[in-house]
């Protein structure tokens, strides 16, 4: 490890770190896992449910049941205390 930096910092144009990077907009969904979709969606909910753990709930349990999940409800949902 000691030596990979020191060749990374006395050449770094032969020695660097490579980091790939990857433009969300090209990912194929049908390609991806099922456990990636999972994480994706988990996410994008929570990012869009403001991170209100019960709001989340409450949509993972109306995708579930097949229901139609806007995220005015979902938010509603988890605001009520018996929910």
């Amino acid at each position: 490890m000691l030596l990979i930096r020191l060749l990374e910092a006395n050449d770094p144009s032969r020695f660097k770190r490579h980091v790939e990077n990857t433009n969300l907009l090209d990912i194929d969904p049908d390609k991806l896992s099922p456990e990636m979709l999972d994480k994706i969606a988990d996410h994008l909910l929570n990012k869009a449910l403001g991170g209100n753990q019960r709001a989340v709930a409450e949509a993972h349990r109306r995708i579930e049941a097949g229901e139609t999940v806007t995220i005015e409800d979902c938010t509603r949902a988890g605001r009520e205390p018996g929910k």
